[in-house]
């Protein structure tokens, strides 16, 4: 009997031992968050001041990228489970804000992660890739926030920028119905955006009764369920 409780005190301290050492490894594990910055509207790779800061509001780290380097960055010393913001500022450039979460793990490991920052210079037209609407409709597609959100965050992390919406037509047809889709569509983003703490005095609306001249139509055919949609455009108006 006195054998069997001394081999199962061994056991018991083993485990409690084997839990203190996965715990203290955990607590040295770091993990590095890397990748490229550029900017949004040339896609070319910019020199920004990165800071980290914890959940607590605690500055744990800080770094740059490098333009020289393809916007490179590196940031290690970030802890498996937390989440952190990550500030992004440079000057002539929209102060940005993003949250990071680390998944759980218990060895060293890369996330890699690329930002687009955008440029703040009066005259600069951010155009949306994904567009926002449906083929001939002013409603905002299901899924657009996701599109939008990005925009409606810098916009909101840099209150003296002034922005005008630029609405293109999906086709040259109908100068006067592509005018009033176009309106439309740009009342519906003002209108989103306003609803997300953007002051309605800071935006200016603008459609178009044709297709974007930078952006035509494909003159081929395109893949099945592939159809052209107007451009959208913000443009920076002040700052």
């Amino acid at each position: 009997m006195k054998l069997v409780k001394y081999i199962f005190s061994i056991v018991i301290l083993l485990s409690i031992s084997n839990i203190i050492f996965a715990q203290d490894r955990l607590l040295k594990v770091v993990v590095a968050l890397t990748g490229n910055i550029y900017n949004e509207a040339t896609l070319e790779p910019i020199t920004v001041f990165i800071k980290v800061f914890d959940e607590n509001g605690n500055r744990v780290a800080s770094t740059r990228s490098n333009s020289a380097e393809n916007g490179y960055y590196y940031i290690t010393g970030l802890k498996p489970g937390k989440n952190y913001t990550i500030n992004i500022n440079q000057n002539d450039f929209f102060k940005e804000s993003y949250q990071i979460s680390i998944p759980p793990t218990d060895k060293y490991v890369e996330i890699s992660r690329d930002f687009l920052v955008k440029p703040l210079v009066v005259g600069t037209k951010l155009m949306l890739i994904v567009p926002p609407f449906e083929l001939n409709k002013s409603k905002l597609r299901y899924g657009a926030e996701l599109i939008l959100d990005n925009y409606k965050n810098s916009f909101l992390n840099n209150p003296n920028v002034n922005i005008e919406i630029q609405c293109y037509a999906d086709n040259d047809e109908n100068k006067a119905e592509n005018k009033q889709l176009t309106e439309e569509r740009c009342k519906s983003i003002m209108n989103y955006l306003v609803s997300n703490g953007i002051e309605s005095s800071r935006i200016s609306i603008k459609g178009f009764e044709t297709t974007d001249p930078n952006n035509p139509p494909p003159k081929k055919k395109r893949a099945k369920g592939k159809r052209y949609i107007g451009t959208t455009y913000f443009v920076i108006t002040k700052i």
